[in-house]
């Protein structure tokens, strides 16, 4: 009996040094649990706004910074401009960058397009800057290369389109445009423009294949010659008559280079074949009927079926319109009132 009492003791000891032992290490864990908590929170406490500053300070938010030397490029149908000459882009990390153009453009279509100058950096930082691409029609009179920073105005007419004032003259759309409310300088012009020349010569070939004769009445026409002209017929009918049909010096399309009287300086031109047939053709070759019958309230002038201007095709053929010819004035939104 005596023996068995000391055998049930020894196990009872191995027991209980099992069961200290696994709760000494549950207890261990339990304050290593503890601990690293407490350091989190202490950490998580510590993160204030002015021990975060170094953090932000490493994110780069700056955009980058576009530079160029215009906003806007005008050019003619067909010519191609480099839009990008003279624009880079320059960052804060010193990267190098490349410029692109966002949106959609035609050299070959006349317009007025919009577009953006972007660049990116790598931080995905964009920098956007608006530019202008104008494209005019053919048959524009405007020299593009005149055009530098500061010595031209601009305006914009009553139907939203581009004037630009440029040593005196006047151009609408790239179109120099005379009548009685625009001029041009005493000394302007030296005879019909090439391109105007030109295009008559085709249109001249073209009717003789239909046995329709078309020749110059009246065409360049000087300031003086002009103002010989108009002082005659002031002395004969009077300032206001003689305003209804002939142009102040300084005001009359001839002095442009871009006008001609055809054929027959009567209104009964336009019961004859070869009336008939400028009427309706003349547009083909870049030439408009300048003064339609009943739009004096628009041109300023009486009716003249012989009196025709160039402007291009794509322009002439606008103003054709199916035969119910528009002004330039009413296309434009111009006026043409003398001032006094």
């Amino acid at each position: 009996m005596i023996k068995m009492a000391k055998r049930k003791k020894k196990r009872l000891s191995k027991i209980g040094k099992i069961f200290f032992t696994i709760l000494a290490l549950l207890i261990i864990g339990l304050l290593l649990c503890l601990a690293f908590t407490h350091q989190n929170l202490f950490n998580k406490e510590d993160q204030t706004p002015e021990n975060n500053l170094n953090i932000s300070q490493n994110v780069d938010t700056e955009k980058p910074k576009i530079t160029y030397v215009t906003n806007m490029f005008r050019t003619k149908v067909g010519n191609e401009v480099d839009l990008l000459k003279d624009v880079t882009a320059t960052d804060n990390s010193n990267e190098i960058l490349t410029v692109s153009i966002e949106g959609d453009y035609d050299f070959g279509i006349s317009g007025t397009y919009k577009l953006k100058y972007t660049a990116t950096d790598s931080s995905g930082n964009k920098a956007e800057e608006d530019f202008i691409l104008k494209v005019y029609m053919d048959g524009i009179n405007l020299d593009l290369s005149k055009l530098t920073e500061g010595n031209y105005q601009t305006f914009t007419t009553s139907k939203g389109y581009e004037g630009i004032t440029l040593n005196g003259i006047t151009y609408v759309e790239g179109f120099i445009i005379a009548n009685k409310t625009y001029s041009v300088p005493n000394n302007y012009g030296s005879g019909l423009e090439k391109e105007t020349q030109d295009a008559f010569n085709k249109m001249v070939s073209a009717a003789k294949l239909e046995n329709i004769n078309v020749n110059i009445q009246s065409g360049f026409r000087s300031y003086e010659k002009q103002s010989n002209i108009y002082n005659r017929h002031v002395r004969e009918e009077g300032i206001a008559e003689a305003d209804t049909y002939s142009a102040r010096p300084g005001h009359s399309e001839h002095q442009t280079g871009t006008a001609m009287d055809l054929n027959w300086i009567d209104t009964r031109l336009e019961e004859r074949a070869d009336g008939k047939w400028l009427f309706a053709n003349a547009y083909k070759y870049g030439f408009i009927l300048r003064y339609p019958n009943g739009k004096t309230n628009e041109t300023g002038y009486i009716y003249e079926p012989w009196h025709y201007r160039y402007v291009g095709k794509e322009l002439a053929e606008k103003l054709y319109n199916n035969g119910n010819w528009l002004t330039v004035e009413d296309y434009f939104g111009l006026t043409s009132i003398y001032e006094n």
